[in-house]
């Protein structure tokens, strides 16, 4: 069964990966911007589609 994580928890999770070595330089970034610009996932309407493809591929590699 595949379970359904929102975004906003997908964004919560993905934090935890900040100033760590399992993510490069750009997605330490990222998630940087991310997380401030959502308030650490609280706020996700005005993220674009393009950014949530990345948070989901961000988080599909390290926690699906």
């Amino acid at each position: 069964m595949m379970r359904v994580v929102s975004i906003g928890t997908m964004i919560q999770q993905l934090e935890g990966l900040r100033d760590t070595k399992d993510v490069n330089d750009w997605e330490n970034t990222f998630l940087h911007n991310i997380c401030d610009r959502t308030v650490g996932g609280l706020d996700t309407r005005r993220l674009t589609e393009k950014q949530i493809a990345r948070i989901e591929e961000l988080w599909a590699r390290h926690f699906a």
